[in-house]
């Protein structure tokens, strides 16, 4: 009988009268009372609560008088709330608001992916309007997908959208083998110099160490010809490291007027909710004012769930004009920096043998030629 409590059972005692014939009799009527204890002049029961009237009506007859001790079940909790139209009402709201609110992201789930690459997809997806907050569509999750195939960082993507919820899976690119990376046009020498060592990959090597090559010359070709004469082609692939003059020249002045931080800042909030964006009220920018922008994801206090808005950060960073004098020393130091972050972003590999400097004060400003002797990979 515990179903029976669960829903809706009556605790009653049944006194005076003919007790037992009450019994009888509703057992022959298919109304089954349980859990009976005798008490004095009566005993007390349990009875589904859809057989209770039934039960009184018996008792009636026998001169039996039953007393509601107890309601159990589910159904009595529940009884009091269906007179409450105000509910009703709010339900009939928020069923079709809730529903509504399921086409918009409320979080994106990137977990399959790691730390970094989680940060780099959020940023691409941000940039084809995918962020909490905003209306989802066939039309955006194709576009994101083909947006982060695109970036470069990842070799497959894709997005499932449901219920509220944008998951995010993807594949990191793979580097290409460095054969697949080979030209089937040839290699040619980017800068003129003396060959100090090859490495071939693919194709045919053109030059050897001790050569000298002009810039333009061909170092590794795409044919090869077999014994019997046979000419096989291959994507030419390789390194060939060669020594050689690097220059460069700049003026660096000896006072300059830079920006500089004072301490101060302000932000500003755009809140991205349900499609809209609404912009908060804030102070105004500084003048001269660097910026950085961030961007979160709101979570409740309470249970620590995701809202479904994104919030974008811009602080601003007040900033004041300031003269700055350099010496000759410091302005030459500057200048060396220069030119071998120069040189460094034109041959990431270079080897630095040699170093010849010029300088000069030219008025406000130092006038700074240097000459590197290197070896490097000419490949082009």
């Amino acid at each position: 009988m515990e179903p029976v409590r669960l829903w809706a059972a009556v605790v009653f005692t049944a006194r005076n009268g003919s007790t037992e014939a009450l019994l009888t009799a509703a057992a022959q009527q298919g109304v089954h009372p349980y859990g009976i204890t005798a008490l004095p002049g009566g005993f007390r029961a349990h009875c589904a609560a859809w057989q209770y009237h039934r039960l009184a009506a018996l008792a009636r007859k026998h001169h039996v008088r039953l007393r509601v001790q107890k309601k159990q079940g589910l159904y009595f909790r529940i009884r009091p709330l269906l007179y409450r139209t105000g509910l009703f009402a709010g339900l009939a709201v928020f069923v079709p608001l809730l529903l509504w609110a399921q086409q918009f992201i409320w979080f994106a789930d990137a977990s399959a992916l790691t730390t970094g690459q989680a940060a780099r997809a959020a940023a691409v997806l941000r940039e084809v309007g995918l962020r909490p907050g905003v209306f989802v569509t066939e039309a955006n999750l194709t576009a994101g997908e083909y947006a982060l195939l695109h970036s470069g960082e990842f070799s497959w993507a894709s997005l499932n959208f449901a219920k509220g919820r944008l998951e995010v899976e993807a594949a990191a690119a793979k580097p290409k083998p460095d054969i697949a990376a080979g030209t089937l046009h040839g290699i040619r020498a980017k800068y003129s110099g003396t060959v100090v060592r090859t490495n071939l990959i693919s194709g045919t090597m053109l030059v050897t160490p001790g050569q000298q090559v002009e810039a333009g010359q061909g170092l590794i070709g795409t044919a090869r010809s077999e014994r019997d004469g046979t000419l096989i082609f291959a994507p030419a692939a390789g390194t060939v490291i060669a020594q050689f003059a690097w220059s460069d020249t700049r003026a660096v002045p000896l006072e300059e007027t830079i920006l500089q931080h004072t301490g101060s800042r302000t932000s500003a909030y755009e809140v991205l909710l349900f499609g809209r964006a609404l912009l908060l009220p804030a102070a105004p920018a500084p003048e001269n004012a660097a910026s950085i922008t961030r961007h979160f994801q709101p979570v409740t206090p309470l249970f620590g769930l995701p809202l479904p808005c994104s919030v974008q950060e811009v602080c601003r960073y007040e900033q004041q004009p300031q003269t700055l004098l350099r010496t000759e020393e410091q302005a030459a130091a500057l200048a060396r920096l220069q030119s071998l972050q120069t040189l460094y972003a034109a041959l990431p590999d270079a080897e630095i043998l040699a170093r010849k400097e010029d300088r000069t004060v030219n008025g406000s400003a130092l006038d700074y030629t240097v000459t590197y002797t290197v070896a490097a990979d000419i490949c082009g």
